[in-house]
This record gives C-alpha cells, sequence and structure tokens, in this order.
C-alpha cells in the first residue's frame, strides 16, 4: 500500500521543467487544465494530470510519484473536494512552500478551509487572459524562489561532480556560513538585492569560498574554484565590483612570488581577465595587461597550462587592443614573451607584426626559437618579402644547427618556409652543408 512519507525524495530526484496538476476529473475542469498546459508550454514545463500518467493499477502510486517529483504542483481547490484537499495536503508535506500553486473558481475563499485561507490563492473566472496571466506570474515568481541545496546540487552536477561530494559540501558550507552561501546563489541564480550587498561582502564572500576549498586537505578545492569562477565573472559582480575585482585580483601581480603549486590562482585569475575582455569591461586594458604580463615572467615554463590557456586565448579573441598587445610583445625584453607573441602573430594572423617579425631575423637574433617562430609565422602569412632574410640567417647561424638540440629541426623549418615563400632561396638553402 502506498503511503506520502514513502516518496519522500532528495532535491537531486526533482524533475526541473515538469508540473503535476491536481483537479477534479471532470469535463468541467478540462478548459482550465487546457489553459495550464498552455501556460506551462510557453515556460517549457510538460503539465501532467493524474489522468494523464495513472494506469489503474497504480493510481495512487502514480500521484504520489507526481506530487512528490515535478518542479510545480498547480492545486484547483474549486467545489472544496476531498480527494484535492487530501492531495494539497501531501503537497503541503512533501514540497517547498514556493512549488505548490493554489487556484480556484470559487468567489467566496470563506467558504474554504481556514487551514489554506492565508495561502496565497489564485481566483479564476471565465477570463481566460487574465488567468493565463495571473498563473505565468505566480509560477515564474515561484520559480525565482530559490532553494540553495536544489540549485547548487544540480550546478555542480552538471560539473560531473559526485553526488556524495556535493552532499557533504552542502552540509559543510551551511556549518561555515549560511548567508555567504546564500549571498553566492543569489549571484549565480542573478536575484542578489543591491542593497543588501557592499565592497565588504564580496572579498568576504571570496575568503568564504577559500576556507571552504582548504577544508579537510582540500576535499572542496575544485567545488570552490569553479564556484569562485562563476561568481567573479558573473555580471552582476562585473558590472557592480569591477574596482573590488581589479584591486583583489588584477593588481596584484607579485611576480617574483608566482610559484607552480599556485596555477589554480593563476588560473582562476585568467579565466576573470578574459572574461572582462570578452566583456569589454572598463577594467579590459588592465586585463590584458595581465595576461601579457603573466606570459611576460621568466619563472613560469613553456609547458604550462595557464601559458597555453592564455595564449589560446589571445589567439581565438578579435580585439583590436589584444593584437596591439601581442605585437608589444615582440619588441619586450622577456624572451618566453616574445616567442609566444610571434606565434600568435602568425596563427592569428596580425598582419601589422611582419615589420617587427622582419627586425628580428634582419638582427640576427640567435636565439633559435625566436628564429623559428618567425620562420613559421612568416610562412603561415605568407610573407615572401621575408625569404632572403630567412636564408641569410641560416647562412651566417648555420654552425648552431648542430651545437643546440632545439636547432636540429632548424633546417628542415627553413627549408618548408622557403619552399612556399621563394623557390630560389629554397634552392639555395639546401645547397648549405
Amino acid at each position: 500500500m502506498d503511503y506520502p512519507r514513502d516518496y519522500i525524495v532528495p532535491n537531486k530526484e526533482i524533475a526541473f521543467g515538469t508540473a503535476f496538476v491536481i483537479m477534479p476529473i471532470h469535463s468541467d475542469f478540462d478548459m482550465t487544465y487546457g489553459l495550464i498546459i498552455e501556460v506551462c508550454q510557453e515556460l517549457g514545463i510538460q503539465a501532467k494530470r493524474d489522468d494523464d500518467i495513472s494506469q489503474q493499477d497504480f493510481i495512487m502510486s502514480n500521484i504520489l510519484g507526481g506530487i512528490a517529483k515535478s518542479e510545480i504542483v498547480i492545486v484547483d481547490i474549486t467545489g472544496n473536494n476531498p480527494n484535492v484537499f487530501y492531495e494539497l495536503g501531501i503537497a503541503h508535506s512533501l514540497r517547498a512552500r514556493h512549488s505548490v500553486i493554489i487556484i480556484t473558481q470559487d468567489d467566496d475563499l470563506s467558504q474554504s478551509p481556514f487551514d489554506i485561507r492565508h495561502w496565497s490563492i489564485i481566483q479564476y473566472d471565465n477570463n481566460k487572459a487574465l488567468f493565463k496571466a495571473l498563473l505565468k506570474d505566480k509560477i515564474i515568481c515561484s520559480r525565482n524562489i530559490i532553494d540553495n541545496d536544489e540549485f547548487l546540487y544540480r550546478l555542480l552536477s552538471g560539473y560531473t561532480f559526485e553526488s556524495s561530494i556535493i552532499q557533504d559540501f552542502l552540509i559543510t558550507a551551511k556549518i561555515m556560513g549560511t548567508q555567504n552561501l546564500n549571498l553566492a546563489c543569489c549571484i549565480l541564480t542573478e536575484t542578489v538585492n543591491l542593497s543588501l550587498c557592499n565592497r565588504n561582502k564580496i572579498q568576504e564572500l571570496y575568503q568564504y569560498l577559500t576556507s571552504l576549498g582548504d577544508y579537510k586537505g582540500g576535499i572542496f578545492a575544485k567545488i570552490t574554484w569553479l564556484l569562485k569562477y562563476l561568481i567573479f565573472t558573473s555580471e552582476f559582480v562585473l558590472s557592480q565590483y569591477i574596482d573590488t575585482i581589479k584591486s583583489m585580483f588584477l593588481n596584484k601581480w607579485q611576480r617574483d612570488s608566482i610559484q607552480m603549486n599556485d596555477i589554480d590562482y593563476w588560473e582562476f585569475v585568467t579565466n576573470i581577465c578574459c572574461k572582462i575582455i570578452e566583456k569589454k569591461h572598463d577594467e579590459k586594458i588592465t586585463a590584458i595587461s595581465w595576461l601579457i604580463g603573466y606570459l611576460s615572467n621568466p619563472r613560469m615554463g613553456r609547458i604550462d597550462r595557464v601559458r597555453t590557456k592564455i595564449e589560446d586565448f589571445l589567439l581565438s579573441v578579435q580585439d583590436h587592443d589584444v593584437d596591439t598587445a601581442v605585437i608589444g610583445m615582440l619588441i619586450g625584453n622577456s624572451r618566453t614573451a616574445k616567442e609566444s607573441g610571434i606565434d600568435i602573430c602568425g596563427q592569428k594572423p596580425i598582419m601589422g607584426s611582419v615589420n617587427y617579425l622582419l627586425e628580428i631575423i634582419k638582427n640576427n637574433d640567435t636565439d633559435p626559437h625566436i628564429v623559428r617562430s618567425c620562420i613559421n609565422a612568416f610562412a603561415r602569412m605568407n610573407i615572401t618579402v621575408a625569404a632572403p632574410f630567412i636564408l641569410d640567417w641560416m647562412q651566417n647561424n648555420r654552425d648552431k644547427w648542430g651545437n643546440q638540440a632545439v636547432s636540429a629541426s632548424l633546417k628542415s623549418v627553413a627549408e618548408n618556409a622557403l619552399s612556399i615563400l621563394d623557390r630560389n632561396a629554397y634552392e639555395k638553402l639546401i645547397t648549405i652543408e
């Protein structure tokens, strides 16, 4: 025998985008049910009534399942039907208050049981347009009332975190500070009240997430870095607290203190910079400078996931200020930045970089890494005027081909480039011993 308490389910089992309709199963209510279906369809919600899903042998189990697992429960109490009220009571027991919506055709609510008169009840008549508008607004408002556990569970599940880790995280997060958790959810769901938020609370939220990330040896570190990224690149934070973002992250370069074990932090700041640039926020130039600064830092290795992320972003984003900054890398003092800049200019391509690339070759730069990147860039951009300078460099530096391991393939790179740019120069190069 089915019993309501058997149908208590965790938030993760609530089916988002579904509605269960409770009403007398009578032809008098078919029009109302049709209007409910129309409203729900407009909101991307699939509405069902118990006679849509019930099989004769499983009527009660289907009703209880529909109440327990649907995102929205709509209850029509017209005529004070006892079955309807029984199911309404179950809904109030199993579901959060915002997920249960009560409607009625009755003019006089004093005839309804005293226990529910204080609830917000939609009264409707033959005005179909008004009823649909009222119901639609009610559903929208109901969906905007956030259940933090439910929201975060769905969010983190979407990023493939395991159920047990999410549940442990939610318990710990509430123990360490429900106010900060509420603020995080409000920001992520775009329901934050500006009057209840300020610079200090934003900074406190970051520290709160950092503490959660450090909990028990960092078991929640991946979750907190994700939440930090989503929160601090949200439209609300970037639009209202861009100065706070700048002072907290973009001004704290401290290049001498960079260590490889800080890689998660640097990736986080990199993601913020990329978002600022994409959205063309006021601090776009500052964000570009931060990215270039990272690439210019000799402490970071050539193989580094943050460096790769930055290079891929600078390569893909279409922004004049970014391209100008990349060209600036070609004339800086950092060899690692110069090599990255050359590769980006060649692959993008940034045609405004050609004269700078020619100067590098003409000045007889002896770094084979830099030269190889230049030669590849010329080939990608089909810069035929570079051919004699490539040949000249190869003739003047041929003793280095075998002296450095990286130079072993340099002749092959040059041959491939000259075969594209200038056949005569190619023929001369292949004769060099």
